[in-house]
């Protein structure tokens, strides 16, 4: 089975239709929260005390990447705390709960006081990353693609809770709301990934006005001249958005794409939490050309009770990445033996609302 999920990972895509398949004529397996480490048992013990509905969603983690990758994850999401300074995050209370209760955690004070994004999920509670820095999980992504040269093409989503969490005792990130920030953010991406690494949107709008009429009318790039590079999307609230693309209309000259309403001309991506509820609204997206990224459990709900609905919603939907926190091999500290996979166990298809017909995936 794996063998064959690799097959399919490194494929490229062949129907009888005239034309050649484009990056959006394709559906992936990608993963949630793609960084995220176990959480300290000390810190697990206190939260389940404290807030247990919170311990229970927060009860999962992955592989590095570089293996999620190896496994045929083709979309990942990043989490991002601006640190301009260096050293916002390098006391999280939760270390010191794992010290105190003899545990070694490998959390990397060294890296965190240096100036930078960092990449973790909750500050002072989720604090532990496999890529504790933004550079560090573009480059492992990046070293991985190219050892890889041939992949399908690996959209990251890149994610900021930049507001007050609330809880008390949890440290407040800076807003992202800040040119300065968001050009020093497209900074770091390109010093990891420079010139034809990314697709971004200057590729693909070319001579149009806008990305929204860009894809809809010419469309993405071909999967030929996709395979082997990488597409960032930003999610983050609307105001982080909005001056994201202050000064860059359609985000010219940006490295990332965005999240914006279907009616704008940044429209090119689009984050839909639940195919249930708006799975037509997913399938006219993508027949429109869009790519969608969606979900198919959330918190560890769907794997408690073992409920595959969602993840058929989202295969079904034809939204290009359907992401999980449990990839075939990922860690299952819930021993609930929750598995997604499109079918026949395959890690990426042809996209079964955009290719009609016979479609099949050939190395």
């Amino acid at each position: 089975m794996i063998r064959a999920i690799l097959l399919a990972a490194v494929a490229s895509v062949s129907t009888g239709a005239a034309r050649p398949l484009a990056m959006n004529d394709i559906q992936v397996v990608g993963s949630h929260n793609s960084f995220k480490a176990r959480i300290p048992a000390a810190v697990m013990a206190k939260l389940r005390v404290a807030e247990p509905k919170l311990a229970e969603g927060l009860d999962y983690y992955h592989l590095p990447l570089s293996r999620q990758l190896d496994a045929g994850v083709r979309q990942i999401e990043i989490d991002i705390f601006a640190d301009p300074e260096g050293g916002r995050y390098t006391s999280p209370k939760g270390e010191a709960w794992a010290k105190a209760a003899g545990e070694v955690t490998g959390f990397d004070r060294a890296a965190m006081a240096r100036p930078g994004f960092k990449v973790f999920h909750i500050p002072d509670v989720d604090y532990l990353s496999t890529c504790v820095t933004l550079i560090r999980c573009l480059g492992e992504v990046d070293q991985w693609s190219r050892a890889h040269p041939r992949h399908l093409p690996i959209m990251i989503t890149i994610n900021a809770a930049d507001t007050p969490s609330g809880r008390a005792g949890i440290t407040d990130p800076l807003p992202l709301d800040d040119t300065r920030l968001l050009d020093a953010l497209d900074a770091e991406i390109r010093s990891v990934m420079p010139g034809r690494r990314l697709i971004t949107p200057d590729d693909v709008r070319g001579d149009s006005h806008s990305l929204r009429d860009a894809v809809r009318q010419r469309g993405w790039p071909t999967l030929t001249a996709a395979r082997g590079r990488i597409y960032i999307a930003l999610d983050v609230r609307d105001a982080v958005s909005e001056v994201y693309r202050k000064g860059h209309p359609a985000l010219s000259g940006r490295a990332m794409f965005g999240w914006y309403r279907e009616d704008q001309p940044e429209a090119a991506i689009e984050i839909v939490q639940d195919p249930l509820t708006d799975g037509e609204t997913i399938r006219r997206w993508v027949r429109e050309r869009l790519i969608v990224r969606t979900r198919t459990d959330a918190n560890t709900v769907e794997a408690r009770r073992r409920d595959f609905a969602k993840a058929r919603a989202a295969m079904a939907s034809g939204a290009q990445a359907v992401s999980t926190d449990y990839y075939p091999g990922a860690p299952d500290p819930l021993r609930s033996g929750f598995v997604v996979s499109l079918p026949e166990g395959a890690m990426a298809r042809c996209n079964p609302v955009r290719v009609a017909g016979t479609c099949s995936l050939r190395p």
